[in-house]
């Protein structure tokens, strides 16, 4: 049994931030970069909805094909210059699109901001199962030099005297990517967990219904499951409910439809 989450990390971060355009894309069915690049790059006379005749994959598919270079980068605190790079597209454009995003998704900005307020002052944060991450450079640096040592060259030039070029540019780094850690880690460590106490259910669940049967391998979103035949009609349903209900997302559904096969090539 092949069971793999749609579109996991995508649904969850929906639910960390807490935004209803967000939550909109799987709770309406739409096609999830057409709505990223109709909110970001405020696009008219086309739609998110894959059956619609102005569907935006149909109408610009490179708009389409574009957002997949940012849809999940920006809300992991990918900047402008990131994104550019990532592109190959002007610096000025990769900023647009980014504050595009960020106002079209208002409440994943106010999320990005509250997560990094809350980093610089206690030097940690923790997902929505309790699981921490210790961030402690974000506060020490915070403290010492404050949001400057991120956002001026010329303040970092002027401390080069008295830290050193290296401590200065170990310094940036450092603060740079706590701040970047702290949204990653609240969304792929909450898919993670999700993909974890699923597996645990399952098993227990197995073994609890005497289905001879368990968890023997899991691939990124996916869990790979062995049963014996007769039970696979019993275990389908298990799974299922196991993945899509162990944990419950909030104003997003999970969904995890199990695939049989005789092995794991067929069924992979």
């Amino acid at each position: 049994m092949d069971t793999d989450y749609a579109s996991l990390e995508p649904r969850v971060f929906a639910t960390v931030a807490g935004d209803e355009g967000l939550k909109e894309i799987f709770n309406n069915d739409l096609d999830f970069y057409s709505h990223i690049a109709i909110k970001t790059e405020k696009l008219e006379g086309v739609s998110a909805h894959t059956k619609a005749d102005n569907f935006l994959k149909k109408v610009d598919p490179v708009k389409r094909q574009t957002a997949k270079g940012y849809a999940l980068g920006v809300p992991y605190g990918m900047s402008g210059y990131a994104l550019a790079m990532s592109l190959g597209i002007d610096k000025k454009e990769g900023e647009r699109l980014v504050q595009g995003y960020l106002e079209g998704f208002p409440q994943l900005k106010e999320w990005r901001e509250k997560s990094r307020a809350f980093v610089k002052e206690h030097g940690f944060i923790q997902n929505k199962v309790g699981r921490i991450r210790h961030l402690p450079k974000a506060k020490e640096i915070y403290a010492m030099f404050g949001d400057k040592i991120l956002d001026d060259w010329r303040f970092r030039k002027g401390i080069e005297a008295d830290y050193g070029v290296d401590v200065v540019t170990a310094l940036y780094r450092d603060y740079k990517n706590a701040l970047n850690n702290v949204l990653n880690y609240q969304i792929q460590s909450y898919s993670a967990s999700i993909v974890n106490r699923a597996a645990l259910q399952i098993n227990r669940k197995f073994h609890k219904e005497n289905i001879k049967g368990q968890v023997i391998a899991q691939i990124h979103d996916q869990l790979i499951c062995q049963v014996r035949e007769e039970d696979v009609k019993r275990a389908c349903e298990i799974v299922q409910d196991c993945m899509e209900n162990t944990t419950k997302l909030d104003g997003v559904e999970l969904i995890a439809i199990p695939e049989v096969a005789i092995n794991f090539k067929e069924g992979h």
